[in-house]
């Protein structure tokens, strides 16, 4: 085979020298450059793997600190408020002022277990509604006993009672 005549020149020699030299410099070229990008990126990722262990590690302290607050919080509830709501007050067509001394007689009754933590009101209810029960309140010379019907406990413990005349 013969070689044609334009590959002996030198400049043509010298251009596809050129274009081959050209070819490897791009080649190692676009290798170290996509080197230090990869080299960036696993640098990055593994910061930002260490950055995330450390905010689950705070975050699962802040949890369980949250957690431990919440219960000790909830163990110390106490008691803020005692409302009174008369069931029957319509029917026996009592004026304001009767129930309004009614009602200060029985929270006068429970005022002691006011500012107490919620578990001991509660392991102590019983007690509680037999203390309301179990009185004969006077209110202008008439005598009413009360029925508790119902219980709401939590910071305020309502009550739902009903009036019963007394003879």
């Amino acid at each position: 085979m013969r070689i044609p005549p334009f590959f002996g020149r030198p400049t043509v020699q010298r251009f596809f020298a050129g274009i081959i030299l050209g070819i490897f410099i791009g080649w190692f070229f676009f290798i170290y450059q996509y080197g230090q990008v990869y080299e960036g990126l696993v640098v990055r990722i593994s910061e930002q793997e260490a950055t995330i262990r450390d905010l689950e590690r705070e975050k699962k302290i802040l949890v369980s600190e949250q957690t431990k607050l919440n219960e000790e919080n909830q163990k110390k509830l106490t008691l803020q408020d005692i409302e009174i709501h008369f069931n029957n007050d319509r029917k026996l067509k009592l004026n304001q002022l009767t129930l309004l001394d009614l009602k200060q007689q029985a929270l006068n009754e429970l005022q002691d277990i006011k500012r107490k933590d919620l578990e001991t009101i509660a392991n102590m209810k019983e007690l509680m509604i037999s203390t309301i029960e179990n009185k004969v309140y006077t209110v202008e010379d008439k005598r009413y006993q009360l029925n508790v019907t119902g219980t709401f406990l939590y910071t305020t413990l309502e009550l739902y009672v009903e009036i019963i005349p007394s003879s």
